[in-house]
């Protein structure tokens, strides 16, 4: 195969990922500039190794079939956690659902909320996601009654958040969130709401603000 052809399959397979993204969101998934893709997509530079790793990597996808040099598009097998039961889930199983939460900005890894300048504890978890987050409040509320209760609950939350995509928790993503966040919250009205920031519906507003109270004059203690 010539390189010239697989420059052509390397472009088709970038732009069947990128589908109906725009060039800028495209970028802020695979943590570049929208004029690099810009100049991918027109054929003007290759993909570096660095954007190759992060495409693999946020698509689950493998290298080789970036490259044209494999068919076999996916790396993993996709994670449904609901499908996993208590009798059935292995460690990998688990090990897998925390590497997809992680890649995706979901949780942080090695967090301590009583620590300061001490070195992180690889087995401390934050849930980053505020969806998730959401889930695991409302979880410890129904967990607490009647199980009949709360199997409702679950069964009702899982029906709903299962049309969604998990999304990659940024910082514009968590901004967006609680610029948004619905009030009375609701499993719908968050599904809604994810629904809206996953097609980019919805955008980061822009507040000023300097880092200091703003104070009136005639209030200090000393003019």
């Amino acid at each position: 195969m010539s390189n010239k052809t697989e420059t052509n399959i390397t472009l088709e397979r970038i732009k069947e990922l990128k589908g109906n993204d725009s060039q800028e969101v495209f970028a802020q998934k695979i943590h570049t500039t929208q004029s690099n893709i810009s100049k991918m997509l027109k054929g003007m530079t290759p993909p570096s190794a660095a954007t190759l790793t992060e495409l693999a990597k946020t698509y689950h996808v493998s290298v080789d079939w970036l490259l044209g040099l494999s068919d076999e598009k996916e790396t993993e097998p996709k994670v449904q956690s609901h499908k996993l039961t208590a009798e059935t889930i292995t460690y990998a199983d688990a090990m897998a659902v925390l590497e997809v939460l992680y890649e995706k900005g979901s949780i942080d890894v090695g967090y301590d909320y009583n620590s300061y300048n001490s070195e992180p504890d690889p087995s401390m978890i934050l849930v980053k996601d505020k969806v998730l987050a959401y889930f695991l409040d409302n979880r410890f509320r129904y967990s607490g009654g009647s199980q009949n209760i709360y199997d409702i609950w679950l069964k009702q939350a899982m029906a709903i958040y299962d049309k969604f995509l998990l999304l990659q928790w940024t910082d514009s993503v968590n901004a967006i969130y609680e610029q948004n966040v619905p009030n009375p919250l609701s499993d719908e009205a968050i599904a809604s709401l994810i629904d809206d920031i996953a097609n980019d519906r919805l955008e980061v507003v822009q507040t000023q603000s300097d880092g200091f109270m703003n104070i009136p004059d005639d209030t200090l203690p000393f003019q």
